[in-house]
């Protein structure tokens, strides 16, 4: 019996023995990286990485200078103060004792002028008469088309409050751009467009207000002939023959209407947009540090493979 638990102890103990054994015979898998290893690796190579990304950043300049350069103009607009406006505010008072309301206040004039500059058709009319357009397509005849689309694209406009750095101003405005092949064209083309705007808007409300004069007129007139009958009986006959004859007397000639006040003019652009020339040029340069380190870890393993 004590033979048998002799040789039980003896056993475990040689089991325990070599489960020692395996644990302390244990190594590291090859198939793992060494991070110290791989930056020496790097490090050592690493005039080889330099000039490879310092390549790719020159192949990348050199294309982005070949490239077409965009200057940009702009100006900023704001609410027009009402002592700009005096011809309307003059014509307002007075047809409003016609019983006639324009409610052309300020920030209707605003906001009309900045629907008709957004328009892409008004874009295209004027783009199409410009001098810089037909400077464009001089050469290029049968591209026609892809020019004044790409040209249309070029105007913008940016909202104040759309811009969180303008939260605190208590006031709105617009910044209105365009960009062009050179600085003076594109301040050309933006003032140009911005006085284009202006006129058609004026033009607009100039007819608007006869519309409403000569309906006032018609309205008047259509009481005097039926001697007074109208929907109203307490219209007073010899006062609407003298608004007639009043309204009759009112010279309908244009006024001038600004429908916004500078915050700044149309500028001449000192430099070129250079953003995304930037933000290309720096994807370059990690893009070759990328291949550059896949070419050395490759070119390493490829020599540690072919030593015996």
């Amino acid at each position: 019996m004590s033979d048998q638990k002799t040789q039980n102890v003896l056993c475990h103990q040689k089991k325990h023995s070599n489960m020692s054994e395996n644990t302390l015979d244990l190594k590291p898998s090859t198939d793992e990286i060494d991070l110290i290893d791989l930056l020496a690796i790097f490090f050592k190579n690493k005039v080889k990485i330099f000039f490879i990304t310092i390549f790719f950043v020159i192949v990348s300049a050199l294309i982005c200078y070949q490239w077409p350069q965009k200057w940009t103009s702009s100006a900023i607009v704001t609410v027009v103060d009402s002592e700009k406006i005096p011809e309307l505010e003059l014509l307002s008072s007075q047809l409003n004792f016609f019983d006639i309301f324009l409610n052309f206040n300020e920030d209707y004039l605003l906001s009309l002028f900045i629907q008709l500059f957004d328009s892409n058709v008004l874009k295209e009319k004027y783009l199409v008469g410009s001098d810089y357009y037909q400077k464009l397509v001089k050469d290029h005849p049968k591209s026609k088309n892809t020019f004044i689309f790409d040209a249309v694209k070029n105007f913008n406009i940016t909202y104040s409050k759309s811009d969180k750095k303008n939260e605190f101003k208590d006031y709105i405005f617009y910044t209105l751009s365009y960009s062009a092949d050179n600085g003076k064209d594109a301040q050309n083309c933006l003032n140009g467009y911005i006085n284009y705007i202006s006129a058609i808007l004026n033009e607009r409300l100039n007819t608007d207000i006869k519309n409403k004069i000569n309906i006032r007129k018609n309205v008047l007139s259509f009481m005097i002939d039926n001697k007074g009958m109208s929907i109203n009986d307490d219209v007073n006959l010899p006062m609407a023959k003298l608004q007639l004859e009043k309204l009759q007397s009112i010279k309908l000639s244009d006024i001038k209407i600004i429908p916004f006040e500078y915050l700044q003019k149309p500028n001449e652009p000192v430099k070129k947009d250079s953003r995304q020339s930037a933000f290309i040029i720096l994807l370059s340069g990690m893009a070759g540090l990328m291949v550059s380190m896949f070419y050395v870890l490759v070119q390493h393993y490829l020599s540690q493979r072919n030593k015996p």
